[in-house]
């Protein structure tokens, strides 16, 4: 049976289907245009894998990051792309090579032999290109809903949600809103309602995307947010709840 996360009695539970949750549409629209917004002004712009389309490239990005952080990933991401530029190249090496640049990151060898056996799916079953579909991309090696979701947006142009943690939180806490699941990144209403929430525009719905994101690590964090530089916090249903509580 599957545990439910605690719920404030303030917050309202996620219904079963997204499409019930008492959320204005000028809400769902304010949270939108402001975060991208706040990215335009204090975004992580300068993020090579947030600049390239290319597919090759940003799959490397996601599948790097996992598990570790941004600057560790900008460390050996251009070496690894000079070493590695194409699926081609990595299916060629062995696993010593590829552990060789990526070993700052940490689980060097479950990485190493994710990115042989992806790179050998991608060369044999997709003919060496990296594909434009969910279903596919998950059938590669430690890719799920989140790595797959992100080359969709950066690489194919589908307006699609980056829904970790980080989202999770941001959007919880603005909404007032909560997964019911013990795991809520894998709850299939929360990615309905992120969803709702992404432009249609893919240039806009990327900024969109990184703007939750950055926000979410650098103002809304998970302890002690900065909520006196939030973009969102007059209409923030945490900001909310904590100003009745101290009345």
């Amino acid at each position: 049976m599957q545990k439910r996360r605690s719920v404030s009695q303030r917050e309202t539970v996620l219904p079963e289907n997204v499409d019930d949750a008492d959320i204005s549409p000028q809400k769902l629209n304010a949270f939108s245009e402001r975060v991208v917004e706040w990215y335009k002004k204090h975004g992580r712009k300068n993020l090579l894998w947030r600049r390239t389309k290319d597919p090759w490239k940003v799959l490397v990005a996601a599948f790097l990051l996992r598990k570790t952080t941004s600057k560790q990933v900008e460390k050996i991401y251009l070496d690894f792309l000079m070493r590695f530029p194409t699926p081609a190249d990595v299916q060629k090496s062995s696993e010593e090579e590829i552990k060789s640049i990526i070993r700052p990151l940490g689980i060097e060898n479950q990485r190493a032999r994710h990115l042989k056996k992806i790179a050998s799916i991608i060369m044999h079953e997709f003919n060496g290109k990296i594909p434009c579909s969910k279903e596919r991309l998950k059938k590669l090696p430690g890719v799920g809903d989140y790595i797959a979701a992100e080359v969709l947006l950066a690489a194919c142009g589908k307006p699609e949600p980056l829904l970790d943690r980080n989202m999770i939180r941001v959007i919880e806490r603005f909404f007032g809103i909560r997964s019911s699941k013990k795991r809520p990144h894998t709850d299939p209403e929360l990615w309905r309602f992120a969803k709702k929430l992404v432009p249609e525009s893919a240039d806009v719905a990327k900024d969109f995307n990184y703007g939750v994101l950055d926000l979410a690590q650098t103002v809304c964090t998970a302890k002690n947010p900065n909520c006196g530089k939030c973009p969102l916090a007059d209409l923030c249903s945490y900001v909310c709840r904590a100003e009745n509580e101290e009345r």
